[in-house]
């Protein structure tokens, strides 16, 4: 049966065409799902100009710590799913929230602050994604309970969403005037350790220094041969 989703955004439904079209597919292997959902990713990118690259860099970075933290091939294979479509929320927002990355005010904010629970409503139909899905609903979740949209803490966050967690943060920091990657990413350790058992996960913040350091094949970031497609 055809998945419906509520939404008149274009290019939501043209996303949801292609899932639509990998989940009547099933069971498909793990490598072709990964290479039709990049597809919905570069969709996001043309969508969301500002962030172009940021869910294919997420999803190498995502991946890398996943494996360093000893996650099975299925459950790595979930998480490259969510990581390349963790904010397909943002669709949902008003035009003025998805054309730039200028901060908002409190009342933008709390809109914001749906994103993740709406993309993984939009995603929890399709059943290759229903774990994605979840990870998806967590992944601004904070180790210290303060995070949205639930406001769970610890180990109640699903694992993979507290690996989405960092991995999404540490590519989004920016640093004014370091155009050296690997300044840039040394600044990013810093900050993303200042936040350890608050924002994230201690423990995975301590296997993220090898896993995270961001050596990406060209301007957008979009190499998908680092998340094993190409291969």
């Amino acid at each position: 049966m055809p998945v419906t989703v509520h939404t008149t955004h274009p290019a939501a439904l043209k996303i949801f065409a292609i899932l639509e079209k990998v989940n009547t597919l099933q069971p498909m292997k793990h490598d072709v799902e990964e290479f039709m959902v990049t597809q919905v990713t570069r969709l996001l990118d043309e969508v969301l100009p500002w962030q172009r690259g940021h869910g294919f860099r997420t999803a190498q970075i995502a991946r890398r710590l996943g494996a360093a933290a000893g996650f099975a091939s299925e459950i790595l294979h979930h998480l490259t799913l969510a990581s390349l479509l963790h904010d397909v929320g943002l669709l949902a927002l008003p035009e003025q929230f998805t054309a730039h990355s200028e901060c908002v005010d409190l009342e933008s904010y709390a809109f914001i602050q749906c994103h993740p629970r709406v993309g993984a409503q939009w995603l929890e139909p399709f059943a290759f994604l229903k774990r994605a899905s979840v990870i998806i609903a967590h992944h601004h979740e904070r180790w210290d309970g303060s995070g949205y949209p639930y406001g769970i803490r610890g180990t109640f966050i699903p694992i993979e969403a507290r690996v989405l967690a960092i991995a999404d943060a540490f590519d989004a920091i920016t640093v004014p005037g370091v155009e050296d990657p690997n300044l840039r990413d040394a600044v990013a350790h810093r900050i993303v350790r200042a936040a350890a058992g608050t924002q994230f996960d201690p423990h995975l913040v301590e296997l993220c220094r090898e896993a995270c350091t961001c050596h990406f094949t060209g301007s957008d970031g979009c190499n998908t041969s680092v998340l094993g497609l190409d291969d």
